[in-house]
């Protein structure tokens, strides 16, 4: 009996010293495979540092930084005698064409920063097939139609702030300046080196000309404060967001005759300000299949000597990056 007990507490002991001297072990394993991954993350970091920084000497040495996307969205639809729907006998097509464009010129003590945008979009519906009214004509029929032009210049304080000079046009392809905004200004440029991607312009001496385009109401013209912002992010999903902010603050408190149409089709007669701001975001997911994405964009503008009330459009359809 002695000697079972003995023997008992024995292994006991050496099955405890085993696991003891197995967990040590671990733990020292585990140590030893934390202090490499340290030594390599440094590493890492050091090769990061010096490939950001040869990515900034490219981009200073490379004469021109270009870009170009486009979107385009196209939809068919047509029912026959399909009678759940309003008009059984219909058909209906729509094309959204968007195009983005950045050419850039960026140095060490200067930059030019140049950007379009446009989007126009067509829309054709015929509610009765059957009779000899062809509904309304596509290419006719816009429902859409955005061009956006903006270059600045500046020379650099520094890093991060540099004096800057701005030409900026608000208007359209097939209505170009009718009606439409045209910005020309000086003032500073910010670039902020912990967010690459963000220029933000104020410029206090900005002349601002507003076209009208309606009869009997002439293009006004004011100075005032052009704010400008533009900024990218790339989100989860591999998902690209643009946005693009603009604003003119007029200050002279004068108001301008303008002439529209309200909702139940009667023309009405107001007197605003030249105050109007611009902004637009853009949603792509870029390269799904062989440069080909998915885009949506929506587009907010608010230009009382235009229009009243918010301006707005959207689009969404197929992209491709080039």
């Amino acid at each position: 009996m002695k000697i079972t007990i003995s023997l008992s507490v024995l292994l006991f002991f050496v099955f405890t010293g085993l696991q003891a001297q197995t967990l040590e072990e671990l733990k020292q394993q585990k140590a030893d495979l934390e202090a490499q991954r340290a030594a390599k993350q440094a590493e890492a970091d050091a090769f990061n540092g010096e490939i950001n920084a040869l990515a900034k000497q490219i981009t200073i040495l490379t004469p021109w930084q270009k870009g170009l996307s486009g979107l385009v969205g196209l939809n068919f639809g047509s029912s026959n005698n399909w009678q759940a729907n309003a008009n059984p006998n219909s058909s209906s097509s729509v094309l959204n064409i968007g195009i983005n464009a950045y050419a850039n010129n960026i140095k060490e003590k200067s930059f030019w920063r140049n950007t379009l945008t446009t989007n126009v979009s067509w829309q054709g519906l015929d509610n009765n097939t059957n009779d000899d009214d062809g509904g309304t004509g596509f290419l006719s029929n816009r429902n859409a139609d955005v061009l956006i032009l903006s270059s600045l210049y500046g020379l650099r304080f520094n890093k991060g702030l540099a004096a800057s000079a701005l030409g900026d046009m608000n208007t359209s392809v097939f209505n170009f300046l009718s009606p439409g905004t045209v910005d020309i200004g000086i003032g500073a440029t910010w670039t902020p080196q912990t967010i690459p991607n963000l220029v933000v312009v104020v410029h206090p001496l900005t002349y601002h000309f507003a076209f009208s385009g309606i009869d009997g109401v002439d293009g006004q013209s004011d100075l005032g404060t052009k704010l400008k912002a533009t900024y990218s992010l790339k989100l989860p999903g591999n998902v690209v967001w643009s946005s693009n902010l603009g604003a003119f603050i007029p200050y002279s408190s004068d108001k301008y005759p303008i002439t529209f149409t309200d909702e139940n089709g009667d023309v009405q007669n107001a007197e605003e300000g030249l105050f109007e701001y611009t902004w637009i975001n853009s949603f792509n997911i870029a390269n799904l299949w062989k440069g080909f994405g998915v885009g949506f964009t929506v587009g907010l503008r608010g230009a009382k000597f235009e229009y009243p009330d918010l301006q707005s459009y959207t689009a969404v359809g197929i992209t491709y990056g080039f």
